[in-house]
């Protein structure tokens, strides 16, 4: 009696992605990097007001200003600057079409490190009692990147020949 083993679902190199996911994406990796941009021109320079209400809650400026607002001396909208460049290369149709593992990890792995920060973030903010409605704003982009990167990802290997 022979038993046949199913074959593990290779994604078929030139895949193409659905236009909306890829636009929504870039869209929001794009968001991204104008928020992390302007957090950084805020923090490196002191003549540009941070635009943010303020609150016995709400302080933008205690967070960005506080002992979690760098890791290891790098500012974190300089990391939130990498992160979307980062993202924004791995989800570009180049890089969607390949089938390299490389490109598929590096942009899962992308999108799962942005959430493990955010989870340290927001954990800090917490420590902080102060919320900064600019880093929220990144929170919420890189959960909803995870979701559609992933999203993606599974939609890749549903259309894989088996």
């Amino acid at each position: 009696m022979e038993t046949s083993e199913a074959a593990p679902r290779v994604p078929k190199a030139g895949y193409t992605q659905p236009r909306w996911l890829s636009v929504v994406v870039g869209t929001l990796v794009l968001a991204g990097l104008a928020i992390s941009s302007y957090l950084a021109v805020v923090h490196y320079n002191n003549d540009v007001v941070l635009v943010c209400s303020k609150s016995a809650t709400i302080d933008c400026e205690s967070v960005t200003t506080s002992k979690f607002s760098e890791l290891a001396g790098v500012p974190l909208p300089v990391l939130g600057l990498l992160f979307f460049l980062a993202l924004g290369v791995l989800n570009l149709p180049f890089a969607i079409r390949s089938s390299r593992p490389l490109l598929r990890w590096g942009r899962l792995a992308c999108v799962v490190a942005g959430v493990l920060f955010v989870v340290y973030l927001v954990a800090a903010e917490i420590i902080l009692g102060k919320i900064c409605l600019w880093c929220t704003a990144i929170h919420v982009l890189t959960v909803l990147l995870f979701v559609l990167v992933l999203t993606g990802e599974l939609r890749r290997i549903a259309d894989s020949p088996q």
